[in-house]
């Protein structure tokens, strides 16, 4: 313990001579005024005062003691032990141990240090600064020592209100402070002046004014200059300082504890859900789930804010030399001003001719700016260049929370730069300033259409011509335009298309702004596999990273960017001789930009600190054990060290943050609705601090009954976070709620509950309206990809507001209507009683659900999807494949309001189930192509339907050809097909959708399955029914969409059976359509049959809707049908032909045309065929006389035919007819394909005899009977 006093002792030593301590203070005692008490004269003999111990040594002292209390048996030994060890009197030991619990607490609240003259501000650490000479010695005595106030029962109440106001979160002014003190001073001395009337003691009533007197004297002194001097006494009776507050708020201390505790339950609960959650669940938040999971390892969690940056302002500081800021005085400056003037007045001739000049040029110098006394500290700066405001948007990412084991890591991702200008965005402009995709987007109503290929004009004209100088600048950040440069709704969904390419799956931790919550945010966040989570109302600065970790410096270290421009800039222009200004071009702008980004880049690659950032807001608590199936706590080493707390947040806030959990550990949903419930209880508190007396006993009563009644609550907390007891109130607020009800308005009481009211119904309405978004983005989803849904998205700013002038207007507007209304409601009215004779009674509608009817009066319901898209109408009437502009699309009724449909412009109401969005790479569908057909054409169409023989395949015996039938019917009374009709119509269709050029079916692997073939093999009469089954098979796995028509009886009917699929290796979805208004019992028992043979594992299927026919055409319904399924694989899309009555129609005219033409075809070919075999042995004979004539010339005159040479001189000579062996290697190799690809039966020959096209041993009897022709041998029968 002396060791400690000695401690203390050496600090406080001062090394002075004698003389210079007599001098110092003689100089102190002349400067005092001689007042006050007497004063040891300078010199006099001092007299040794012993050392004042301060608190902090108190308070180690104290604690040794602490120590050895235990060991002695009474407390004077203890005393007295103490006594010696510390040099003191046992009077000062027991004083000091019977205060060591005030000297221990004033110590650790306060901690001051061992010597407070050293350390003049009383305390040791950290941040000690240099205190004011009144503030010395603090530390030295216990709080409350010393001179007492002469009020001290005002001096109470003063702390008391201004504590209570600062805990309620009320601003004091430096003024009210004053005000409150002189009302509570004025407030005692009316009650020191009743206790004086009161009392008759002469000596206390001479107190009593003296005090009054003295209380009077402060009130005067507080009047003079404004009460400065008081105000000091004041602030510090009070312990008050007068600073500008950091954050500026909206929001009271529960209100900013609910909202934060909000903001981690939300991000709790979507990690939860991107992670463990029900595919349904997070089906509500994603377009495909199962793809969101499939990537959750590669989850990444975003943070982004805006920053508003005026970019070309740079530091606003200088340095100014010494003559700038401390000029000469204006007191001699003026006398020397008007000793000039005397003295060149005297100099002034009567002829005026001696003018000075303006200005007399010279060289700047200090020692002239020296003489200017000029006060005003000026820049060369053009103030009106420097306002430029920009809106940066910074990103961080955090990888590897889902990553097991993995570390944490943080990355700084290119900002979004959002400048003045039109709706554009400079990556989908070209060098040569052209759109490279299509944009579509509306903007105060009008929608804008941008196609690809057409010119930009000057949007972001700058820009691009700075990108044109530094390319690279650009793919580090990405800049778009907006007119008040902010990030609204369009912007907010172009930069959510961005994010998407670069994280498959991600949470993003965005604030509370409108973007986020407009029907586009929510259309690019469904679309773009993000789930959101935002940060709570008005605590963004307290919890986002942005601006908690980024923004400060960012802003920082742009405008050094920006210095360093301006500096080299306007340092290169002084060079060249030019005064002017030096204004920063948009690449200067970019440059500072990318410049901060990066810097903080580097920083965070030096530092985590978007990590430790995280974890200090209190944000990165939990990541997911996908063993476990849950979320796991992090702990301070996973997170860089950094533990959870921060000067921005309370420990309130995160007191339960690892509670927030079910019995299953599963986070529980955050109830947004106590915010309202917060706001309530701010507002209730605030009441209850202006309303603390009651004089009313019959309202007391009436609140004490009512509280009482513990099942009931004050109408303003009836609220549902207050009922489930997410919110919690103490007695006395309650009581204070009911205070407050009984003693308000009836009829205000009935406002408040109708507003409340309407505010749930508005909530309910903007609920379901979120449902049945979702519903109109997932049935989008069935007509084309995600990425097509978010490329295709149409985003969407919030209308403007309407001026006072329109206003007015629409004011005026309003009555108009309303007196017209008025009139044709009396005019109903009047015709509602005049009385009618036998009309029938019109049940008038049902009433409306009332979410729905609210839900239906917010404007986001007519602006779906679909709304400002170019729709094609996929119902079965005269509209179908007709185009319109939808401009309305009503999410309740599901309706769409499509105008410019056809030709004729119709406005077209239709459900939006029954459209389609047009997709701008779809082509226009193909007409039918001309039916004057070539020869070639004709006979190849004939050939491949068995409607053709080849000259020696007929006489031969090989094959027949089928005779064709013509369709003779009329449009109303069709005709049956028959199978080879469904033949030659698939012909058809293969004709109209080819180009001449290519064979689209074969790359496309389509093809229809012979209705001969599938009728045989339900037949089952063939035989060799193994082939027909192998021919089967070979169909299935050669191709990705088949055609299969089914053939029924009773009555005589077709049907089809579609297989599809994407790959050869997937396999095949199955559809079956019918034309019937009933199902056909006989088809569907011979398509399941036939399915089971292609597919033995798949049933068949309900059929699918396909129309209904009206008679005999169901043949032409499976040719409209194939063509439906056809258009849209053609880029054609769907419904683009129109309606399939339309198509039947169409293909009864194509197809009876198509026939005549094959069948005037197949006569011209038969009489070619009687023809040839009529002049069959003139024939012969001819090519005998030239195989004679071949034979008898040299082997050297026959090279060109020396292998028909050889033939006729052995058939001549060694009368040796031709053999297989003798066909030319063509002949061999077509036999050869025909054997390892034919299966004896084909289409052609109608899978019974046999043909050229699958027989081998036909093919090469034909080609020897061929070869004998040419010989002039008679060819063979089969």
């Amino acid at each position: 313990m002396k060791q400690i006093l000695a401690e203390v002792a050496r600090e406080s030593v001062v090394e002075q001579t004698g003389e210079e301590a007599r001098l110092e203070l003689q100089r102190r005692y002349a400067n005092k005024k001689n007042a006050g008490r007497p004063k040891k004269l300078p010199g006099a003999p001092s007299k040794k005062r012993s050392a004042e111990m301060p608190l902090a040594v108190q308070a180690g002292v104290l604690k040794r003691m602490k120590t050895e209390v235990s060991g002695f048996a009474s407390d004077n030994d203890f005393t007295g032990a103490m006594s010696q060890q510390l040099g003191l009197d046992k009077k000062s030991v027991r004083k000091l141990w019977a205060r060591r619990d005030k000297v221990l607490k004033e110590q650790s609240e306060r901690n001051f240090a061992r010597n407070p003259e050293k350390n003049r501000s009383g305390r040791s650490g950290k941040g000690r600064q240099k205190a004011t000479h009144r503030r010395a010695g603090r530390g030295l005595r216990l709080s409350g020592a010393g001179r007492k106030p002469e009020f001290a029962s005002v001096k109470k109440a003063l702390r008391s209100w201004f504590e209570e106001s600062r805990a309620h979160g009320h601003s004091v002014k430096k003024r009210h402070l004053l005000s409150q003190w002189q009302f509570l001073l004025t407030r005692e001395l009316l009650r020191l002046r009743s206790t004086k009337e009161a009392s008759a003691d002469a000596f206390e009533r001479a107190g009593l004014d003296q005090k009054i007197c003295e209380g009077e004297k402060q009130l005067q002194s507080a009047a003079k200059d404004s009460g400065k001097n008081r105000l000091r006494q004041l602030l510090l009776d009070v312990d008050a300082k007068n600073l500008q507050p950091d954050l500026k708020t909206k929001l009271s201390e529960s209100e900013e504890q609910v909202s934060a505790k909000l903001t981690y339950q939300a991000l709790d609960r979507t990690l939860w859900t991107a992670c463990f959650s029900p595919l349904e669940e997070l089906g509500n938040r994603v377009a495909k789930p199962s793809e969101f999971r499939d990537h959750v390892s590669d989850l990444v969690v975003i943070c982004s804010d805006q920053i508003p940056l005026w970019i070309k302002s740079g530091s606003e500081r200088e340095l100014f030399a010494d003559w700038e800021h401390n000029p000469l005085p204006q007191q001699h400056l003026r006398e020397s001003l008007k000793n000039h003037h005397l003295s060149s007045s005297d100099q002034v001739t009567g002829s005026g001719d001696l003018v000075p000049p303006l200005l007399q040029a010279v060289k700047p110098s200090a020692a002239a700016g020296r003489g200017s006394g000029q006060r005003q500290k000026k820049a060369f700066l053009d103030v009106d260049a420097l306002r430029y405001r920009v809106t940066y948007e910074a990103k961080q990412a955090l990888y590897g929370l889902c990553k097991d084991p993995s570390a944490l890591t943080g990355t700084v991702l290119p900002g979004l730069l959002v400048v003045h200008g039109s709706h554009a965005r400079l990556n989908n402009i070209d060098r040569c300033g052209r759109f490279l995709r299509d944009e579509t987007f509306e903007f105060s109503g009008k929608v804008v259409c941008r196609k690809a290929g057409a010119s930009a004009g000057n949007l972001l004209k700058g820009w691009r011509q700075a990108r044109d100088k530094d390319p690279s600048l650009f793919r580090q950040i990405s800049l778009m335009s907006q007119p008040s440069a902010n990030v609204d709704g369009i912007i907010f969904a172009w930069a959510q298309e961005e994010l998407a390419a670069l994280a498959p799956a991600s949470v993003h931790v965005r604030d509370c702004f409108a973007a986020a919550w407009s029907v586009s945010g929510a259309e690019s966040l469904f679309y773009s596999q993000s789930l959101q989570t935002v940060i709570g109302p008005k605590l963004t600065a307290s919890l986002q990273l942005t601006d908690t970790d980024y923004a400060r410096s960012f802003k920082s270290l742009a405008r050094s960017a920006m210095d360093d421009l301006r500096h080299a800039g306007q340092t290169a222009l002084l060079a060249a001789g030019e005064k002017e200004f030096w204004r920063a071009s948009h690449l200067d702008m970019a440059r500072a930009v990318v410049q901060a980004q990066t810097k903080m880049s580097e920083r965070q690659a030096e530092k985590d600190w978007i990590v430790s950032g995280l974890r200090r807001n209190g944000l990165l608590a939990y990541r997911p054990d996908f063993s476990k199936q849950a979320l796991v706590p992090l702990t301070d080493e996973d997170c860089c060290g950094a533990s959870m707390g921060s000067a921005r947040t309370k420990p309130a806030w995160l007191q339960d943050r690892y509670s927030w959990r079910d019995s299953s550990g599963i986070p529980v949903k955050p109830d947004w609705s106590a915010l309202h419930g917060a706001k309530v209880v701010a507002d209730l508190v605030e009441w209850s601090y202006h309303h603390s007396e009651s004089q009313d006993e019959a309202l007391e009563s009436q609140v004490s009954e009512a509280l009482l009644n513990v099942h009931e609550m004050p109408l303003d907390l009836q609220l549902p976070c207050i009922e489930s007891g997410v919110l919690t109130l103490s007695l006395d607020l309650q009581r204070a709620a009911w205070h407050k009800q009984l003693s308000s308005d009836s009829e205000l009481l009935q406002k408040k509950a109708v507003k409340r009211d309407v505010k749930q119904m508005i909530a309910l309405a903007k609920r379901k309206l979120r449902g049945k978004l979702l519903e109109a983005m997932r049935h989008r989803l069935t007509q084309m990809s995600r990425q097509q849904a978010l490329q295709r998205l149409v985003p969407r700013a919030s209308d403007k507001k309407g001026s006072v002038t329109k206003k007015a207007a629409l004011k005026q507007k309003k009555k108009t209507a309303l007196g017209h209304a008025a009139k044709a409601l009396a005019k109903a009215k009047a015709l509602d009683e005049k009385p009618s004779g036998d009309s029938a009674l019109v049940p008038g509608p049902a009433l409306a659900d009332p979410v729905s009817e609210k839900a239906s009066e917010l404007k986001e319901a007519t602006k779906g999807p679909l709304y400002g898209r170019v729709c094609r109408i996929l119902r079965e009437d005269h509209t179908c494949g007709k185009s319109g502009k939808c401009t309305l699309h009503n999410l309740l009724t599901n309706k769409l309001s499509l105008v410019g449909v056809g030709d004729a412009c119709a406005t077209v109401i239709v459900s939006d189930q029954e459209v389609c969005e047009v997709d701008p790479l779809w082509k226009t569908p193909k007409k039918w192509k001309n039916l004057r057909l070539k020869r070639d054409l004709k006979q190849t169409v004939l050939r491949a339907c068995g409607g053709s023989a080849l000259f020696l395949e007929a006489s031969g015996g090989f094959f027949a050809a089928e005779p064709l039938e013509l369709l003779k019917f009329k449009k109303s009374y069709p005709q049956m097909l028959l199978d080879q009709h469904l033949r030659y119509g698939w012909e058809l269709l293969r004709y109209n959708l080819s180009d001449s050029d290519e064979n689209w079916f074969l790359d496309n692997k389509i093809c229809m399955v012979d209705p001969k073939l599938s009728g045989q093999l339900l037949a089952e009469d063939h035989d060799r029914p193994e082939l027909l089954q192998t021919a089967l098979d070979r169909l299935r796995s050669e191709n990705k969409l088949l055609f299969v028509p089914v053939w029924g009886h009773c009555p005589n009917h077709w049907t089809l059976l579609v297989l599809q699929r994407e790959d050869l290796s997937e396999n095949f979805s199955v559809k079956y359509l019918d034309s019937l208004s009933e199902k056909h019992e006989e088809c569907s028992v011979n398509a399941a049959r036939l399915l089971s043979l292609l597919l033995p594992a798949e049933t068949l299927p309900e059929r699918s809707s396909s129309g209904t026919q009206k008679s005999d055409e169901c043949g032409f319904w499976v040719l409209a049908n194939m063509l439906w399924i056809l258009s849209p694989l053609c880029l054609e899309g769907p419904c683009a032909r129109g309606s399939r009555h339309k198509l039947v129609l169409e293909l009864m005219s194509e197809l009876k045309a198509w026939l005549i033409q094959l069948s005037g075809e197949q006569a011209k070919l038969s009489k070619e065929l009687l023809d040839k075999e009529k002049s069959l042995d003139k024939l012969l004979k001819s090519n005998r006389l030239r195989s004679e004539k071949l034979a008898a010339k040299s082997a050297e005159a026959s090279a060109t035919g020396l292998k028909l040479w050889n033939l006729a001189k052995q058939l001549l000579t060694l009368n040796k007819e031709p053999d297989a062996s003798d066909l030319s290697e063509e002949d061999k190799s077509r036999i050869e394909h025909v054997r390892l690809t034919g299966l004896g039966v084909c289409s052609r020959c109608h899978w019974q005899s046999g043909c050229l096209d699958c027989d081998p041993a036909k093919l090469e009897r034909y080609l020897l009977n061929k070869l004998r022709l040419e010989l002039g041998l008679p060819p063979k029968a089969a």
